[in-house]
């Protein structure tokens, strides 16, 4: 039973250390899915894909994180296997039956962690902890571009027969919007990182994006048919209607500066 509880506390705290380097790389700039990906790779040590591998190993603050992660997941593993003998030279009974109950441990710890709450509650915690650790010296991107109020930096992909494709940054208007585009990535992997109006979005590029969540959620699925340039339409005015309730916000703000500012809503 002892070594069950230790294996136990050892996956919860491997959970913790991915999420809270995860968080970490975050705050660098990097994106959900690729600092997510990339902490799990530095803590299992597999390795990592080469495009991003220079972003990571030439920036010094992540290249810190990914050093931190490294040594937890080795000593991780170390810890694992020292509980797993010490375990198994304990057993009572059958030693499949011991590794099937840490299998079992494993699924049910792993299944409470993807709890909405459960996970809202560490990255809580984890990102107060990252917030007194100033020799990693992370930026805070999150609070720069109000990721709290909606918006978020997404990358979406240009397939074919989507209302998106073939066209110009000129024709797509995509700031009525209130997208960005911030770079555009051909299937080449060439990267323009300043696009101009007259770039026209091909099947397989990806385009690195900036606005309102739902917004960003829906153009990534838009059709190219009328119900496409229904959507348009339609994502145009919630805009509209979203910059109105936030400038009235702000100068009721102004106004009355005690006042406390509630979310916008369209």
């Amino acid at each position: 039973m002892e070594a069950l509880v230790a294996f136990g506390i050892v996956i919860m705290i491997a959970l913790g250390a991915v999420r809270m380097g995860t968080l970490a790389l975050q705050r660098t700039g990097l994106s959900r899915e690729a600092a997510t990906f990339q902490a799990q790779s530095a803590f299992m040590g597999v390795g990592f894909t080469t495009s991003e591998s220079e972003s990571l190993v030439n920036h010094p603050v992540r290249r810190q994180i990914l050093r931190y992660l490294m040594w937890g997941g080795y000593s991780g593993i170390t810890v694992t296997v020292s509980t797993i003998v010490s375990g198994v030279g304990s057993s009572e009974g059958s030693v499949l039956r011991f590794l099937g109950l840490m299998l079992v441990t494993a699924g049910v710890l792993l299944s409470i962690w993807q709890i909405p709450a459960v996970r809202n509650f560490a990255d809580r915690l984890l990102s107060l902890i990252i917030q007194r650790i100033p020799k990693l010296q992370v930026i805070d991107f999150e609070e720069l571009l109000e990721f709290d109020k909606g918006y978020t930096v997404a990358q979406l992909h240009v397939d074919r027969n989507r209302w998106m494709t073939g066209k110009t940054l000129r024709e797509l208007r995509l700031a009525d919007e209130g997208v960005l585009v911030l770079s555009v990535t051909r299937a080449s992997g060439a990267t323009i990182g300043t696009p101009e109006a007259d770039t026209t979005l091909e099947v397989g590029d990806r385009i690195l994006t900036y606005g309102h969540q739902e917004c960003l959620e829906r153009l990534r699925s838009r059709p190219a048919d009328p119900v496409g340039d229904l959507e348009r339409q339609q994502s145009v005015e919630e805009q509209r209607q979203r910059v109105a309730a936030e400038l009235a916000a702000a100068e009721r703000l102004a106004t009355n500066p005690e006042q406390p500012q509630g979310p916008a809503s369209v």
